[in-house]
């Protein structure tokens, strides 16, 4: 049996049908460096400190005698041996096993257009793309790889550019894409890039886009070094441009002509945006790998991604529509939103106008709040707290409110003037308040005093004047939680958590219907939304008395516990005494303590008729 080391996408050891053989990753790591770096034979010490260069000498060394005892145990169970060991050296067996490097030492064709065909195929993927181990040498050594990976198809670019024609002109696109999501500053490669969507007839010019390539920020090139994984910007060092992913829509509809154009036309932005030095554009292929993973958050950060184009067709009427939202990630705000129709008969027609007017927007909103993103990101490390205060956040729990409320802490510690943080702290006294519904007054003035200092802070920014309006809300101020929240709509006016906080106070001031048609805008602009969303939803639904449209918003919520209140309420008026005690019985399960009339006491309903519906309820859940 033959074997081959896969090192160019996922690092791995593959046999004769292309079937992943179990090998130790650090084997696989040090088959890669000597391969690569052509070393037959190499020093144990060396090998060391390459694997373990962030431990002391000592414990690198007895990191390395376990690898290798796991290799050799695992050689011998295939019957093959790829490394060779003695007392002070490791030997690479080059007869033992083939490699994907082995084309980059020989074979390489000469013909202009033929090497370039042969570089866009080869490293289609990154140079060991799933790096897990993560010591400094490690990931230095991986780095310039990948930079010189990078130098071979930028050269076989710039070689075979006008000779392309044809089909060649795609892959021309895709490879400058590629080398513009390294590298934004590569005026050569976006030279190449703008002669080809010329020849196009594509019109992606500065002159389309008013101020935006002269007022682009004036960044540092990247080195050719740097990784696809790029880190968050040191304090007042990295000026590179903001990074911006495309998001295909979703596959739901694959077969359906809509869909291919959809895809079509966000890949076209993508590759016109690229042309602009104002943003960092992340390439198609990648897009679409981000798009598929379960973690987004955690793929943007990783990614240093601050802007995110989301788009999904929609079905209305005898009509298909592109939805189209770009979010500011640092603060989860949509920035700006727009709905384009798809009809069959204009699709070719459309979507040059539509290209455009999705690219002059996303150029001309990164621009625009460029100095928010600076106050975010000029301290890396107080970012990072913010970030993950965001999302324990995200879950209607007490152990995960109080997460947040340590990272939110550590955010403002490294950075006391980071609003958005402030604004977190105060939104996790106030969800401590209605978890713990025990009315305490306390964490409502601890709520009330850190958004106010959020907004002495920052008064340009909605998320203050939300939680601001929040409080007022529960102390049953509803004129001034309606102002608060009519501040917040207007700074960030297609911001979904702040029309979703809106129409809670809508709900709660015995305006359900108005709360209603808030929530559902809420839910359209964020369809995977938190539970609270829903919460609210549902609350509305039942004021309005839809008591099975108000169970259906809390069968959405992924934890739909802190709604066992208003789900008992919903099948008390149903009539259905047996599945509201199911949720009598849960509530008291995790609120041992609960009182009907306390807490009837501290439900903020303006008017008597929607406390006296809701107690209604409650009493036929048997409460």
């Amino acid at each position: 049996m033959k074997f081959r080391l896969q090192t160019l996408g996922r690092l791995r050891l593959v046999d004769d049908d292309e079937c992943d053989v179990a090998f130790p990753e650090k084997g696989l790591l040090i088959l890669a460096q000597a391969i690569a770096g052509g070393h037959r034979e190499q020093s144990r010490n060396d090998v060391a400190k390459l694997l373990w260069s962030d431990v002391m000498p000592s414990q690198a060394f007895v990191n390395l005698r376990k690898t290798i005892s796991r290799i050799t145990s695992r050689q011998e169970e295939l019957g093959h041996t790829f490394l060779s060991f003695s007392q002070t050296s490791i030997r690479l067996e080059t007869d033992a096993l083939s490699s994907d490097l082995d084309d980059l030492l020989s074979n390489v064709p000469q013909d202009p257009l033929s090497r370039f065909h042969w570089a866009i195929e080869t490293f289609r993927d990154d140079f060991i793309k799933d790096l897990k181990s993560q010591g400094p040498a490690l990931r230095d050594w991986v780095a310039q790889q990948r930079a010189d990976h990078t130098g071979l198809l930028r050269e076989s670019l710039i070689s075979a550019a006008d000779a392309a024609t044809g089909p060649d002109r795609k892959l021309v696109k895709s490879a400058a894409v590629k080398l513009l999501e390294k590298n934004p500053e590569d005026d050569e490669v976006r030279k190449i890039l703008k002669t080809v969507l010329a020849l196009e007839g594509r019109q992606y010019e500065p002159r389309l886009l008013p101020g935006i390539e002269l007022a682009s920020l004036s960044a540092k090139a990247a080195p050719a070094s740097a990784l696809t994984s790029a880190p968050p910007p040191e304090p007042g060092g990295d000026t590179r441009p903001p990074r911006v992913v495309l998001l295909p829509p979703g596959a739901g509809n694959a077969d359906t002509s809509a869909t291919l154009f959809a895809h079509s036309l966000i890949e076209d932005v993508t590759i016109g945006l690229c042309a602009l030095r104002s943003v960092s554009v992340i390439a198609p292929y990648t897009a679409a790998q981000i798009s598929l993973q379960a973690d987004k958050a955690s793929t943007y950060e990783q990614h240093a991604i601050s802007y995110i184009l989301d788009t999904r067709l929609t079905n209305e009427g005898n009509r298909q529509t592109l939805f189209t939202q770009l979010i500011f990630f640092a603060n989860d705000e949509v920035i700006w939103a727009d709905r384009f129709t798809l009809d069959d008969h204009g699709l070719m027609r459309s979507r040059q106008e539509i290209a455009r007017q999705i690219a002059f927007a996303i150029a001309s909103q990164v621009e625009r709040n460029e100095s928010m993103r600076k106050t975010y990101e000029s301290n890396a490390g107080s970012y990072r707290s913010y970030l993950l205060g965001q999302r324990f956040l995200k879950q209607l729990n007490l152990p995960e409110v109080r997460r947040a409320r340590k990272s939110f802490r550590d955010a403002l510690g490294q950075n006391a003037d980071l609003a958005p943080a402030m604004s977190g702290l105060a939104r996790s006294y106030f969800v401590e308040w209605l978890l713990t519904a025990r009315g305490d007054s306390e964490l409502l003035a601890l709520a009330e005093q850190h958004a106010r200092d959020a907004i002495a802070i920052d008064d340009t920014l909605a998320a203050g004047y939300r939680e601001l309006g929040v409080v007022k809300l529960y102390c049953r101020q509803f004129d001034e939680s309606i102002e608060f929240h009519q501040k917040a709509e207007a700074l960030s006016p297609q911001h979904a958590n702040v029309i979703a906080s809106f129409a809670d106070t809508l709900v709660q001031a015995s305006r359900p219907d108005g709360g209603l048609q808030k929530i559902e805008a809420a839910i359209n602009l964020n369809p995977i939304a938190p539970d609270e969303y829903f919460w609210t939803a549902a609350g509305a639904c039942y004021s309005l008395a839809q008591y099975e449209n108000a169970l259906a918003y809390i069968e959405r919520m992924r934890d739909p516990t802190p709604a066992d209140r208003l789900a008992a309420a919903s099948w008390g008026m149903l009539g259905n005494r047996k599945k509201a005690s199911q949720y009598v019985r849960k509530t008291f399960d995790v609120h041992p303590d609960f009182n009907l009339e306390k807490w009837m006491a501290i439900v903020p309903f303006r008017e008597e008729w929607q406390k006296t519906h809701y107690g209604e309820g409650l009493r036929k859940a048997g409460f």
